[in-house]
C-alpha cells in the first residue's frame, strides 16, 4: 500500500501522462513488476536467512524507492535489477550445496542479461565469483561454469541481429559509457537522503560487521557477500552515465538489507523507531523539494 502511494504520487506529480489506453496500462504494468519484485525479493531474504524474521529490509526497500523516485521511471536500470534478483537467488543460496552447478550457470546467465538491458550489471559476475569462494565451491570445472552461463544471452542476441544484419544495434547495446559528474547531486531532494544513507551504512557496517565475524552460522559467510554486494553496487553508481538518482537502485537492495539486520540487532526500540521514521520523513519530504 506504502509503495502503491509512492509510485502513483510520483507517476501523477513528475511525469506527463497520456491519458490513454496505453499509457494507462504501461504504468499499471510497471507497477505489478515492481510488486512482483518485492515479493521476489522478501522470498529471497527469507529462503537465505539475510535478515531475520522480519520485515524491515521491505520496508526500508520501499522508503528509499519512495526518497529516490527516479528510481521507478528508468526503465532500463529497473528490470535489470529485476532480472540481477534472480542472479543473486542463486548467489546466495550457493552454500546450501544443492545443484552447485546449476546455480552458477543460472547466476552467470541472469547477469548476461542484465547486462543486455543495462551494460554496466556486467560488474555483478564478480559476485558470483565471490560467493564461489566464500562458500568454498571453486574448482576448475566450476570456474568456467558462470562464465558459459554469461555469454549464452549474449551468443544469442548476437545471432539475432547478425541473422537481421543489425549487428550495430548489438554493439550500442553494450555501451559502458562513464560519467563522474556528481553536481545533480547537489540537488536537496537527492543531497539529504544520500547524505542519510551514507551516514547511517557506514555506522552499520562499522558496528554490525565486528558482531558478526564472531557468530560461527553460514549468516557470517553471507555478510561478507554482502559487503561484496555493497561495495560492487557502489562502483556502478560511480561509474554510470546517469546521474539523476535512478542509478542508486543499485544500491537499494544491498543497503536495505544491511540496514535491516542492524536494526533487528538493536536494543534500543526507540533508535529502531527514530531510523525508520526518519527514511519516512525523508521519503515524504523529498516531493516537496
Amino acid at each position: 500500500m506504502l509503495f502503491a502511494l509512492f509510485y502513483f504520487t510520483s507517476v501523477f506529480l513528475f511525469h506527463s501522462i497520456d491519458i490513454s489506453i496505453a499509457s494507462i496500462g504501461l504504468i499499471i504494468g510497471v507497477f505489478l513488476c515492481f510488486v512482483f519484485m518485492l515479493l521476489l525479493l522478501n522470498f529471497i531474504l527469507r529462503k537465505n536467512n539475510l535478515t531475520e524474521d522480519n520485515s524491515y529490509a521491505l520496508l526500508i526497500t520501499i522508503l528509499l524507492l519512495g526518497s529516490f523516485y527516479e528510481t521507478m521511471f528508468e526503465l532500463n536500470i529497473f528490470f535489470s535489477n529485476l532480472v540481477l534478483l534472480l542472479a543473486f537467488r542463486k548467489i546466495y543460496s550457493i552454500g546450501s550445496g544443492i545443484k552447485i552447478k546449476s546455480k552458477l550457470f543460472d547466476a552467470g546467465f541472469w547477469v548476461g542479461i542484465a547486462t543486455l538491458i543495462y551494460s554496466w550489471s556486467i560488474i555483478f559476475l564478480i559476485l558470483v565469483y565471490v560467493g564461489m569462494l566464500v562458500f568454498r565451491k571453486m574448482n576448475v570445472k566450476n570456474l568456467f561454469i558462470p562464465i558459459v552461463g554469461f555469454i549464452t544471452p549474449l551468443i544469442i542476441y548476437f545471432t539475432y541481429h547478425f541473422y537481421f544484419d543489425n549487428l550495430n544495434f548489438f554493439y550500442d547495446t553494450l555501451n559502458f559509457d562513464m560519467s563522474f559528474n556528481f553536481v545533480t547531486y547537489n540537488a536537496l531532494k537527492l543531497l539529504i537522503p544520500i547524505t542519510l544513507l551514507l551516514a547511517l551504512i557506514i555506522w552499520c557496517v562499522v558496528t554490525l560487521s565486528p558482531k558478526v565475524v564472531l557468530i560461527s552460522n553460514n549468516f557470517k559467510l553471507s555478510w561478507k557477500i554482502i559487503m561484496i554486494h555493497l561495495i560492487v553496487s557502489i562502483v556502478i553508481v560511480v561509474v554510470s552515465p546517469l546521474k539523476n538518482g535512478s542509478e542508486l537502485f543499485f544500491l537499494i537492495i544491498p543497503v536495505a538489507i544491511i540496514i535491516a539486520n542492524f536494526i533487528h540487532k538493536t536494543g534500543s526500540s526507540t533508535f529502531k523507531n527514530l531510523i525508520l521514521y526518519l527514511f519516512l520523513a525523508i521519503s515524504i519530504g523529498v516531493y516537496f523539494l
